[in-house]
């Protein structure tokens, strides 16, 4: 069993858009079972999946004082079969970091509550993968996710500020890592891939950072895709031909062969 951060402190590279289509590939093409944690307070993932009405939230879960187990929290999801969800709330706004230093007692964040839903569904094998959907912000849920995690993976979008804000956030995963030593880093994920000027030198200048590995495949840019987040589908079922598509696809079997889940 994987657990996965989908994770960059910039918003709008496609952290959300990423984590959507990977669950959906992984459990339509690959036969997996898939969790996925939203983790960003905008609850975008939460609304783009549609987990049913009245469900439990991530942070309840998170100031629980003692581990309740993680069945009452989890909801299928419209998206895909094979595919649940830890849905958030926009209480989760409300939780920052300072919480997880909190003295002991109702509202404080339980650092490890995230670890503990890892290990639990871990032992009894009842998920293929754990994906958390990480807000663009070192909080509070993306520091728990980040201490449950096994692997990150950063989708990028070539520009300069989020070139720019690559140390920064290579910085926090390694900080992470004292906290979480089997935290690495599978790689970079670039999205929105353009031809526009600029954008070839700076994916050269991304493939030499030193300690970054980026994935071959890159994700292209596709009109596709925002029709794809009004139907509420992965783009590969909305749009199974467009270049978005094929894409993730081929980004899913490339992180599969990298684990070595599937013959390359």
């Amino acid at each position: 069993m994987k657990a996965i951060c989908i994770m960059n402190l910039k918003g709008g590279v496609g952290k959300t858009i990423t984590a959507a289509n990977m669950a959906a590939i992984l459990a339509r093409d690959h036969g997996k079972k898939v969790l996925l944690v939203d983790c960003d307070s905008q609850c975008n993932l939460t609304w783009f999946v549609g987990p049913e009405e009245g469900c439990r939230t991530l942070p309840e879960l998170l100031t629980k004082p003692v581990f309740p187990g993680y069945e009452s929290y989890i909801s299928w999801t419209a998206m895909s079969a094979g595919v649940d969800i830890l849905p958030a709330d926009a209480s989760l706004m409300a939780l920052d970091a300072s919480q997880l230093l909190a003295a002991p007692g109702e509202g404080r964040i339980h650092a490890r509550v995230l670890s503990d839903l890892v290990d639990t569904v871990r032992k009894r094998k009842a998920y293929d993968f754990v994906i958390f959907d990480c807000p663009p912000a070192f909080n509070a849920a993306a520091a728990c996710a980040l201490r449950a995690a096994d692997e990150v993976i950063i989708p990028i979008k070539l520009d300069a500020f989020a070139l720019l804000g690559m140390d920064n956030l290579l910085a926090q995963i390694k900080n992470m890592q004292r906290i979480n030593p089997k935290l690495r880093l599978a790689g970079a994920l670039i999205t929105m891939r353009t031809r526009a000027d600029g954008v070839d030198a700076a994916e050269q200048q991304l493939r030499s950072v030193q300690g970054l590995p980026v994935f071959q495949r890159v994700i292209r840019r596709s009109s596709k895709v925002d029709g794809s987040t009004f139907d509420r589908s992965p783009i590969t079922v909305f749009s199974p031909k467009s270049a978005t598509g094929i894409d993730y696809r081929r980004f899913v079997r490339e992180y599969l062969s990298q684990e070595g889940l599937i013959d390359g």
